[in-house]
This record gives structure tokens, C-alpha cells and sequence, in this order.
């Protein structure tokens, strides 16, 4: 187990969703052998893996009274802001500029470190802007002027940033390239015109479209871009209004194509089929030839420069573009903008945490935390808890050697977060689930825990006094407490403890066949771990408060009172049982 013994897990009943079987088998499926609300728990089952917690983990619905984890919850995007900068982002620049800083605020390819924006000045003759500038790591080292790329300015780094690329080549702009583009388009149909005219039968898709080598990563995108939005065009209905024609770039092309089949009228209207688009049979308009001329030198490349030229798969995921593979070819990473969420009830939306919306604050301004809503269960072994003041100390209960067939004491400790006293009815199976079955009794399930109130109402008040415990004296001179059935052990402010009662199964002894290897008498792992599941059960009775529940006086008068009831699992590891 991850977590030491003992520990609680608290179960959300997310995980148990109802599947209706098929009409046709349901009939042939015979009715099940027990009532739904008569079955117990599980901790053995695969299914419970999805809904199992510790109780820091889960929120709580105040209008549905459940535990919600982290699978009931609907999460929503406050505000984007960039890590580095602190810088808050509008939604608006994130869908035109995508999901990254926009500023100076850039990571180092090799290392993934913030760079810093450095000056190379030089000292002997400085200029007035102080440049030019470079983007540097401080751990690494490593800058752009590896990759041949300065900058004019200390400020406006992407913008400087999108205009060169490595070696200092300069990258048109998105205008230069849609003119470069409709100036090659007319230079192919003018060559396609004169082919047709001499009788040449060349097809224009051997066309590389560049005459300086292949077209980059951001000439390949531009075109297709533009190619798909001229399909998107010529497919435009010339009546919008029209049910037979779609337009695929409208947003209610879903149901207009949805009305095409729930038509109720008996008069059957001719359907024209949209022409479908076709694909890109180009270089300009986005076709990508192979080339294995570019195979062959890159593997001439690593030839002469080694495998420390090339790139980790870390490396190349974390670029734009991911298809990269030597070092010269890497450029800086902008920062990746983090958000802050909120998180929704999927039942009720009901807001159960929401941040602050100022970037530097940690604060919540709401939160509602299961820890403060649910009871704390918590499990210890008797024999560390009956030490009296000046007796040796006993040696510390081994929670992975539980000796099996010998009744084992622990103590159930229950404290209660609420401001109002509430009854716990605690109920568990005689017997735990799986191969090794140990036998657990609750000494006293039923009883009342106080109110979390002030720590001085504790001191005046004479209802809550602790509990005298008679004492007696062991075979081995040592004090011991008895225990009696119906009655709970100790009793605080806001905490009570009762006895549970554990007689470990046997492992390999009683219920295996020693010696054998038939795969079903083998145990699986952590088989040997004895967890007890524990039905928990709150009754009490809170404070209606109409306003803050939106419902203004339909629930009566201030100051009155309801009756509520809360119901849920947990589980209990004990400890592991040892080997006989």
C-alpha cells in the first residue's frame, strides 16, 4: 500500500452507475439474488479503485448533501495568466494567439529554464540603444546566438522573434506570403497554358512551387489554410435559407442536416447532394511530397557530426514544430500560460471552489472542503492508547504482523467538524470480503458525538465530562482497561471513540490447500491486507438559513430547523495479516 497503516479511504458513489441491461436479454437474465441497498461494499472490487479517497481529497455539495470527488465535478476557466510575467491574459488573445506568452517570456530549449534577455554590447563602442540583444539561459548557457538569430530591441521579443528565424534569415509576413502565393499560382497557369498550346502532358504536381529548396513549416500551413478556406467558399449556398443546401463554414449546418431527416411533410422535395471538397493536388495549395534527397543528407549529417547534433524526443515534442532534428534547428519556447479553474457540482452546478481572480493571490473565495462537512474517521490499536503515567512504555503495535485467529482491539476514533451534535449509526459486515476472511465486530454502533463548539464550552459544561474507564491489574502486573459491550470508550468535546473487535483471517492455513498450485487458492497481491469496510450513517438536525440558499422565506421562518441524514462508506486498513 502507498499509504502506512492504518488509513481511511471515504467512497463517492459516482463510480456505481446504474446500466440498464439490453430489452431483449432482460427477460432471460434471472432477477438478482439480493437487494440493491442490501449489498455491502467492496474494497476487493476493481470498480472500487475509481472511488476511493482520503478524505483531503474530496469536496462536499451543499444543495445535494454528497461527497463529490474529483470525478463529479465540472472544472471552468477563471482567467489565463503567464507564470513568469504574472501577466493576465484575455480570452480574446487566446483564441487568436493560442495558449502562450505573448511577451518576453520564453524557455530554454535544452533545459526547459527561463532565458533571460541579454545585451551584447560591445564596451569599446557602445551604442545608443545598447544592443543588439539575445535570449540566454542561465543554467545551461545555451542562447540564440547559437542558432545566428539577435535581436534589435530589448522589448517585443515575439514580434521580433516571428520575423527571423535561424541563421537570421528573415520569414515573410502572412500578407507577403498570400501575394507570393497568388503570383506563383498565375506564373503555373500561364506555364499549364502554354504546356496545353505545345502539347506537353506535365502535371503541375511535380511542381515544387519553390525554386530556393522545399517550402518550410509555416509556407506548408499558409497554403493549406488558404486552400481550405477557398473550398469553404466556393461551397457557400447561394440561398442560406435553403434546407437542401449547406453551408459547411455555418454554424447551424447540425440542424439543418438534422431537419433533412425529421421532415414530417408527405411531399417528397428533390435533394441535391453538396459536392464534396476535393484535396489539395499542389505544393501551393498544401500537398506535401516526399523527398528522399532530405533523408539522405540528414543521415549524411549525422555521419559527420555525431548523435550529439540530434535531438531527445523531449526536446522535439516541446517545439512548434515537432518534426525538427538537429540542434541548429531549435528555437526559444514561450511560456505556456497556467489558468485558474473553478470547480461546479456536474449535478447541480453549485459552486463548490473558486479562486480569487487576482493572479498573485493563493486565497479561495469559496471552498468547500469534505473535512469540514463529513466525519473524520480515524483507527489505532488499543494497546498504544492504555499507557498510565508512570508505567514502562509497551512496545509499539506492529500493524504489518497481525497474528491470526487472536482477537485484536482497536480504537475508532470519530470526530465531528459540524457545529451541531449528531447520532452515528456504524454498521459493517460480520465477515470482510475476499480469500482471507477476518471477522470484525462494533462493540457499541450506535451513539452521539458532540458539537464542534468552543473549547471553554467544553471546561463549563458538565454533560461532557470524560468518561471514567475502571482499571484493573493483568497476569503481567501491568494496568488494563475493560471493555464492555454497548459502551463507548472515551468521549470529548467533539470526538468520541468506540472499540472495534478484529479476529484475523488465516493465510495459508484454514480455507487453502497447502502445497497445491491451483491458481485459484493462490493469493493475489495484497490479498494479506486487511481492510474493513464501514457503513457510516449521521443523523442531526442544522439551522435552515433560507437566504444564503436562495430561496427566500418558502422554508420558513430564521432560526428554524431541519432534520437531516447523510449516509456513506469508508474503508478501514487495518494492517497485514502474517504468514502462519
Amino acid at each position: 500500500m502507498a499509504q502506512p497503516f492504518p488509513y481511511t479511504y471515504y467512497s463517492c458513489d459516482c463510480y456505481d452507475s446504474k446500466i440498464t441491461p439490453n430489452p431483449s436479454k432482460r427477460a432471460s437474465q434471472p432477477p438478482p439474488a439480493d437487494d440493491e441497498d442490501e449489498r455491502t461494499f467492496d474494497p476487493r472490487n476493481p470498480r472500487s479503485n475509481y472511488s476511493l479517497y482520503p478524505l483531503e481529497h474530496l469536496l462536499y455539495c451543499e444543495d445535494c448533501q454528497q461527497i463529490r470527488c474529483q470525478r463529479c465535478v465540472i472544472e471552468e476557466t477563471l482567467n489565463w495568466f503567464c507564470p513568469s510575467c504574472l501577466f493576465e491574459v484575455p480570452s480574446s488573445v487566446i483564441k487568436s494567439d493560442g495558449n502562450r506568452c505573448t511577451r518576453n517570456c520564453y524557455n530554454c530549449p535544452v533545459c526547459t529554464s527561463p532565458m533571460t534577455v541579454n545585451s551584447l554590447e560591445n564596451p569599446a563602442d557602445p551604442s545608443s540603444s545598447g544592443g543588439p540583444w539575445i535570449l540566454a539561459c542561465p543554467y545551461c548557457h545555451w542562447s540564440t546566438v547559437e542558432i545566428g538569430i539577435e535581436f534589435e530591441k530589448h522589448t517585443g521579443i515575439t514580434s521580433q522573434l516571428t520575423r527571423i528565424g535561424n541563421g537570421g534569415k528573415a520569414i515573410p509576413t502572412p500578407k507577403e506570403r498570400d501575394k507570393e502565393r497568388e503570383r506563383r499560382k498565375e506564373l503555373e497557369t500561364m506555364k499549364k497554358d502554354r504546356d496545353v498550346l505545345s502539347g506537353s502532358e506535365d502535371s503541375p504536381t511535380t511542381d515544387r512551387g519553390r525554386d530556393d529548396g522545399p517550402p518550410s513549416h509555416d509556407d506548408i500551413f499558409s497554403n493549406l489554410s488558404a486552400f481550405y478556406k477557398s473550398q469553404i467558399a466556393s461551397q457557400t449556398p447561394s440561398n442560406p435559407f435553403s434546407p437542401h443546401e449547406i453551408n459547411f463554414s455555418s454554424p447551424s449546418s447540425f440542424s439543418r442536416i438534422m431537419n433533412l431527416y425529421s421532415s414530417t411533410t408527405s411531399k417528397k422535395q428533390k435533394r441535391e447532394k453538396p459536392a464534396p471538397m476535393r484535396e489539395a493536388a499542389s505544393v501551393l495549395e498544401g500537398l506535401i511530397i516526399h523527398d528522399p534527397s532530405e533523408d539522405a543528407a540528414a543521415i549524411e549529417r549525422i555521419k559527420k557530426e555525431g548523435w550529439s547534433s540530434t535531438l531527445s524526443s523531449t526536446q522535439k515534442f516541446a517545439q512548434p514544430i515537432p518534426t525538427i532534428r538537429f540542434d541548429s534547428e531549435l528555437r526559444p519556447i514561450a511560456s505556456l500560460l497556467c489558468t485558474k479553474r473553478g470547480k461546479r457540482c456536474r449535478s447541480c452546478r453549485h459552486i463548490l471552489s473558486k479562486p480569487e481572480s487576482k493572479i498573485t493571490s493563493t486565497r479561495y473565495k469559496i471552498k468547500l472542503l469534505a473535512l469540514n462537512h463529513i466525519l473524520r474517521l480515524s483507527l489505532r490499536a488499543l494497546s498504544t492508547t492504555t499507557i498510565q503515567p508512570g508505567t514502562p512504555s509497551p512496545l509499539a503495535f506492529d500493524y504489518n504482523n497481525l497474528k491470526s485467529g487472536i482477537p485484536t482491539h482497536f480504537l475508532l476514533h470519530l470526530s465531528n467538524p459540524l457545529f451541531d451534535p449528531i447520532r452515528v449509526t456504524l454498521a459493517t459486515p460480520s465477515t470482510t470480503p475476499g480469500k482471507i476472511q477476518s471477522r470484525v465486530t462494533i462493540l457499541c454502533p450506535q451513539f452521539e458525538v458532540g458539537a464542534n463548539t468552543d473549547v471553554w464550552d467544553d471546561a463549563l459544561s458538565s454533560s461532557l465530562s470524560p468518561i471514567k474507564k475502571p482499571t484493573s491489574i493483568g497476569p503481567d502486573g501491568q494496568p488494563q482497561t475493560s471493555i464492555e459491550a454497548g459502551k463507548i470508550w472515551d468521549r470529548g468535546r467533539n470526538w468520541t471513540s468506540v472499540i472495534i473487535e478484529v479476529i484475523p483471517g488465516f493465510v495459508g492455513g484454514i480455507g487453502f490447500s497447502v502445497g497445491k498450485s491451483d491458481p485459484e487458492d493462490e493469493l493475489d497481491e495484497d490479498e494479506d491486507v486487511l481492510e474493513i469496510p464501514i457503513f457510516v450513517r449521521l443523523e442531526f438536525e442544522a439551522d435552515v438559513n433560507a437566504e444564503e440558499r436562495g430561496l427566500g422565506d418558502s422554508r420558513g421562518e430564521r432560526g428554524a430547523r431541519e432534520k437531516r441524514e447523510e449516509a456513506f462508506w469508508t474503508v478501514v486498513g487495518v494492517g497485514r495479516i502474517a504468514k502462519m
